[in-house]
């Protein structure tokens, strides 16, 4: 199983994108539902397939959860279809273990009309999530301004009669609509993750497409998390912590800053110092950590990710251990997570030279904050350190910036046939 089973996982996902925007994630969860039911009437595809797609399909509007504020996201997707899509798509491609599937995505929005000007490998199971989606939006009609006879006037227009066929038949045998109006698909769609079961990296894969969700909020701490899992793990590796303590840095790390997803942006991104109230808000993400992960991961992984803020004297927060408290895989992603904001560039500052963040940190282990071994061997390789993150974290620009080109790219390519 690992150090977290694949359903906790994509549990986690569930429960952090839904502080993000319940919204977006409720309709995910609908979407993917109805194409899951769809799939299932069909009795052509494997379990782990029609998991698969289903995953798609709770994901298939990932690109929404870029814009703040949304609370009408029927509506939104109506009059705002091709930007989030075509980003959704190169984010599942680029930064997820589901790229295979990622053209789902891209075309959920293309009408079926025009599917013969495309080229697609999942015509079909794409027809299927774009019936989906507009069902889901014409249940909630009243909300948007889908015509009462759509599904009579655009047939083979707007979306794939043989969808609409399937859904029907579907419903007709597992009364999708009931169960969505009485909250009963939960309880299914939770059955079907139940038996998701992924090796180590597709997991690792999972939980880093949700970090990249958070921080494509701000492209200023877009490595911040990338940076803290990269530097913890070369600090444990140079003080001989073994390889199960190695996996459960690597977790703890990688999720330590997830409750930031409800930290206001102008907090986050603050160019000056933040005032009493919102230095408590910023806080506040400790505490929103450990909500979310509690129960989902093992108590190592959670108080690695809950403590990453707590200092030797008592002084840190959000629960004022003291050193006694900690073990060296938690004080050395103390330690990790200073040197990622003291390097790292942000909208308030730059990223600062390498002798005044040794100092910074220096001091800090002088003063009984931080451990002061872990700080001593991270300024001994400190040079090396640098080096490996750098060449790490130009792979993710590259990534982060081919995502930006090919997202221009495809519009323009699309751009006759989105109309």
């Amino acid at each position: 199983m690992g150090i977290i089973s694949s359903q906790n996982v994509i549990t986690i996902i569930r429960k952090t994108l839904s502080i993000l925007n319940t919204n977006i994630m409720t309709h995910g969860e609908i979407v993917g539902y109805i194409l899951y039911k769809m799939l299932e009437y069909e009795q052509e595809y494997t379990e782990q397939e029609m998991l698969e797609y289903t995953m798609l399909g709770m994901l298939h509007d990932i690109g929404l959860y870029r814009v703040d504020g949304l609370d009408n996201v029927a509506d939104f997707e109506l009059k705002n279809t091709w930007s989030h899509s075509i980003y959704g798509f190169l984010f599942l491609k680029y930064l997820s273990p589901m790229e295979e599937g990622a053209e789902v995505v891209l075309y959920h929005h293309l009408d079926y009309e025009r599917y013969g000007l495309i080229k697609m490998k999942y015509e079909h199971v794409t027809a299927c999530l774009a019936l989906a989606d507009k069902m889901d939006s014409f249940m909630r009609r009243e909300k948007t301004e889908m015509e009462a006879d759509y599904f009579t006037r655009y047939r083979d227009i707007k979306f794939s009669g043989k969808a609409l066929d399937i859904f029907l038949e579907a419903e007709k045998k597992f009364s999708i609509t009931s169960k969505l109006v009485s909250g009963e698909y939960l309880g299914e769609l939770n059955e079907l993750l139940s038996h998701c079961v992924r090796p180590e990296n597709y997991k690792k894969g999972l939980l880093e497409m949700l970090v990249y969700t958070i921080d494509f909020r701000s492209e200023y701490t877009v490595l911040h998390t990338m940076a803290t899992v990269n530097f913890a793990g070369q600090l444990g590796n140079l003080m001989g912590v073994g390889t199960m303590e190695l996996e459960q840095m690597y977790y703890g790390a990688l999720l330590h800053d997830l409750g930031k997803i409800a930290i206001p942006i102008d907090i986050l991104e603050s160019p000056g110092k933040l005032s009493e109230e919102d230095m408590r808000v910023m806080k506040a993400h400790v505490r929103i950590t450990e909500m979310i992960l509690s129960g989902l991961v093992g108590p190592e992984v959670l108080e690695i990710a809950a403590r990453h803020h707590e200092k030797l004297d008592g002084s840190g927060y959000h629960r004022g251990f003291t050193e006694k408290d900690l073990t060296l895989p938690q004080k050395i992603v103390v330690v990790a997570d200073m040197l990622s904001a003291l390097y790292g560039q942000r909208s308030y500052k730059d990223s600062f030279e390498s002798s005044t963040i040794k100092k910074i940190l220096s001091d800090e282990a002088n003063n009984y904050k931080i451990s002061k071994p872990v700080v001593d061997c991270l300024i001994k390789n400190y040079d090396k350190i640098i080096k490996d993150f750098e060449e790490q974290k130009d792979e993710t620009i590259g990534l982060y910036l081919k995502i930006k080109e090919q997202h221009e790219e495809i519009w323009k390519k699309f751009e006759g046939i989105m109309q």
